[in-house]
């Protein structure tokens, strides 16, 4: 039987949601006996965790990946996990965790746009298998023209990771946080994240003291660049440590998510495993995901936002039924459980 290759080229780059997921999945992949051998390739100079043999690189980045890495697979199956894939080879098993430069090309630079819609139809023709992380996601890939529906298998997110970050409370003060109603929210000037209907709503917070705190590098230059005025009722917490992130959250009246189109949507989720109500709009993958267990607001109905958030904050037994939804809902998605998932579908595929 071939082995597994695993495309490393997440462990060189800094962690977002995508690469947390390749982080996970891996973990889950190597925890197992699959009995066949499982190798995970990096581009020089990546720190490797799991340096299973799979040959020192010369090269980095996408030369790595296009270039070296299909040389370093040889006969095994490659599997790919962020989205990209080498196009020269053909039967590999790839991730493509949504079609967001299709749906939402204004969020992204005509660079990244060109490069993601050329190569995901290629990537996705010539792999055996495509794996994605919603239904919603699976439909938006066929839909675009990226791979057709029997060849996606959906495989969920897991949340819990959340559950082993310490929490770093002293955030708080730093923020000016403590003992002050809050919502937390991931802050962007990306058009399809549509922060701009938050901070509008938060003008109209009946509780004068309430704080929207947004998490992230974009600054009140970058927002205003957007068009987005950020008044004195929204902090900028800026980019934070996983658990200076983990305490605001945790300590939040709510969490806010407004996308018009998400994959999969990690933030509310794991939001939601922490006891935090999630308030979320009813686009991409987050009705498939959550509904009846979250508050929903029309995604750019500005008043509904702020009508949602000071009914919330004025009623503690409506935050305490939704912590209570949101906990039992998310406890549902497990990287355990992904892990099984995609062991299936790679044996399978050997």
């Amino acid at each position: 039987m071939r082995g597994l290759v695993i495309n490393g080229k997440f462990l060189s780059q800094k962690t977002t949601g995508v690469q947390r997921v390749a982080h996970a999945l891996t973990s889950e992949l190597l925890s197992r006996d699959l009995g066949i051998k499982i190798r995970v390739a990096a581009p020089k100079a990546a720190q490797n965790p799991w340096a299973t043999g799979a040959g020192a690189s010369v090269l980095k980045g996408v030369p790595w990946e296009q270039l070296e890495l299909p040389v370093i697979a040889g006969k095994d199956l490659l599997v790919s996990l962020c989205n990209v894939a080498p196009v020269a080879r053909n039967g590999d098993v790839v991730m493509i965790h949504d079609a967001q430069a299709f749906i939402s090309p204004k969020s992204y630079s005509s660079a990244f746009r060109t490069y993601y819609q050329t190569l995901l139809p290629i990537i996705g023709a010539r792999a055996s298998r495509v794996l994605t992380v919603s239904n919603y996601s699976a439909d938006c890939l066929t839909q675009n023209g990226i791979a057709p529906r029997e060849k996606i298998d959906v495989i969920h997110n897991g949340v819990d990771h959340i559950l082993t970050i310490a929490r770093n409370d002293e955030v708080l003060e730093r923020l000016n946080l403590k003992g002050r109603p809050f919502l937390a929210a991931l802050g962007s000037v990306q058009h399809h994240k549509n922060i701009k209907t938050l901070v509008a709503a938060a003008a109209r917070f009946a509780n004068k003291e309430a704080r929207l705190v947004l998490i992230g590098a974009a600054t009140r230059a970058d927002y205003e660049a957007a068009g987005i005025e950020v008044g004195e009722s929204v902090c900028l917490a800026g980019r934070l440590s996983d658990e200076d992130m983990r305490s605001v959250v945790e300590h939040a009246q709510a969490f806010l998510f407004p996308s018009l189109t998400e994959g999969f949507g990690l933030p509310p989720l794991e939001a939601m495993l922490l006891g935090t109500p999630a308030i979320v709009a009813p686009c991409g993958a987050m009705p498939e995901l959550c509904i009846g267990d979250a508050l929903f607001c029309e995604a750019e109905n500005v008043g509904e936002w702020a009508d949602t958030i000071n009914n919330l904050l004025a009623d503690s037994a409506l935050r305490a039924q939704y912590s209570k939804l949101g906990i039992e809902r998310a406890k549902k998605y497990t990287w355990a459980s992904a892990g099984d998932k995609l062991a299936e579908v790679l044996l399978r595929s050997l």
